[in-house]
């Protein structure tokens, strides 16, 4: 009797971790989560010819500027994938309607080895009404159809 029940403990014990053998446990954070490919990211905005930076080495991203005058936008960014276009908006506020104003194809952008990213210039007017404000703002699309984030700068006209 005592070696009936150790047998039969035994089969017990051997289908029950052969059953659980089989179980696959799925996969909660594939199903949650779907990756659509690789975004270039956006370093830094800002406004002007120079790039000029703070004491703790931020970079200054807004500027003034004569009322009607010209001046350059320049995103910085980086990237893993091929860059289709840039997108440049403005808005009078920075959570205002955004406007379109214009589409740089890829291939204008010149890699800077000191800052170690690719930058865009793309030329821009003040507001023609001294102390008026536009934020602008720069989004890259890649060739896979992905859009980075969104960064901004703001130009004052004096």
């Amino acid at each position: 009797m005592k070696k009936i029940k150790i047998l039969a403990f035994s089969l017990l014990a051997f289908s029950a971790s052969f059953l659980t053998g089989c179980y696959e446990e799925p996969d909660l954070i594939s199903e949650i989560t779907t990756s659509k490919g690789k975004v270039a990211q956006i370093s830094v905005v800002w406004l002007g010819t120079t790039r000029t930076t703070t004491s703790n080495t931020s970079v200054v991203a807004n500027l003034t500027a004569p009322a009607g005058s010209n001046t350059n936008f320049n995103i910085e960014y980086t990237t893993l994938v091929p860059v289709k276009e840039f997108r440049v908006y403005w808005a009078a506020t920075s959570t205002g309607a955004q406007t379109l104003l214009t589409t740089i194809p890829a291939g204008t952008q010149k890699y800077d080895p000191v800052l170690r990213n690719y930058v865009l210039a793309v030329p821009i007017t003040a507001q023609p009404t001294a102390k008026t404000t536009r934020v602008f703002f720069a989004e890259i699309v890649t060739e896979n159809g992905l859009l980075s984030a969104q960064k901004s700068a703001t130009l004052t006209a004096n």
